[in-house]
């Protein structure tokens, strides 16, 4: 079990400074990194609550306690952490987000979860393996998302960063907005849970969708190969009715296990055979409800740069 650092290391935690260690959390994740400024006494009461202190002499020890903790619970099947990531995200409507501190820099996943005035607010951003990435005020951030056909890139500042109820930063909302053309049809960021023939049964997801295709998730032992036909079963609420679609699809693309934080899902294009009248208008009207969704976060979001 962790130990709290002893009141003299606590002290040295003061408001407006950096940090002389790292802090992280009971479950192993970085709450706030060695050298990052401690922005708020709101801040520092949260580090001392929840943080355990460790200096980095003493995190390779603290690291191997936390995994040993965590393996005592049993771990979540793959495509159940999948919709830990994918489906909270899609279900609360946030907008995805990536920041960067430059153009070649790593980019981080973060998700707009609400604008006010002009200040977007973003949850914090994360590494692969969960810890916090340090931000300090002031850090200059390249912002892209995509939506429906387009890329778009703005630049912004952080302002604030604050960790309760959970960890969240303040940016700056964009004095000009870059806007691109990447594809030629729209899709809507989904968590859709499908029945996939391939032609053994098995459930899998559906993490993107469009009116042509989509992007499919399965666990790694489902193995699918491009050119591949397969049968996919699906269930679509509009306007308080279900509709059951059961389409036919080709494999068009093999992406593997191309998000890091899930290893043990692999990634799959589909390209929907031809469909019949009532699938396509289906599928048509389910798909512009979910751009809809999105594309009004969006519009929140970029609302901000013109009233700026």
């Amino acid at each position: 079990m962790s130990i709290k650092a002893p009141p003299l290391e606590q002290d040295t935690i003061i408001v407006g400074r950096p940090l002389l260690f790292s802090v992280f959390g009971a479950e192993g994740q970085l709450l706030l990194a060695e050298g990052s400024v401690v922005a708020s006494d709101r801040a520092r009461q949260m580090l001392l609550r929840k943080g355990v202190f460790h200096d980095s002499a003493g995190l390779d020890d603290f690291t191997e306690k936390s995994a040993d903790a965590a393996a005592e619970g049993p771990p979540l099947q793959p495509l159940a952490a999948l919709q830990r990531d994918y489906g909270a995200a899609t279900g609360g409507r946030r907008f995805a987000l990536t920041v960067a501190t430059d153009e070649g820099d790593e980019a981080y996943n973060t998700w707009v979860v609400g604008v006010h005035k002009q200040t977007i607010i973003l949850t914090a951003p994360r590494h692969t393996d969960g810890s916090l990435v340090p931000v300090t005020l002031g850090q200059a951030w390249v912002c892209r998302a995509f939506q429906m056909t387009s890329a778009f890139r703005f630049r912004s500042s952080v302002l604030k960063v604050l960790f309760d109820p959970f960890p969240h930063v303040h940016i700056e909302a964009p004095q000009h907005v870059e806007r691109r053309i990447v594809r030629g049809r729209p899709r809507a960021a989904v968590y859709l849970g499908v029945r996939l023939e391939s032609p053994l049964v098995t459930p899998a997801v559906i993490v993107d969708l469009s009116i042509s295709g989509g992007r499919l998730a399965t666990e790694a032992d489902i193995r699918l190969e491009r050119g591949q036909a397969v049968r996919v079963a699906m269930k679509l609420e509009l306007i308080e009715s279900q509709f059951e679609l059961c389409l036919n699809a080709r494999v068009v693309g093999e992406f593997g296990a191309c998000d890091a934080r899930h290893p043990k899902v692999l990634f799959y294009g589909l390209r929907f055979e031809p469909l019949s009248e009532l699938e396509s208008l289906v599928l048509h009207s389910y798909v512009s409800g979910q751009l809809a969704l999105e594309l009004n976060s969006l519009l929140q979001m970029l609302s901000t740069a013109s009233a700026a």
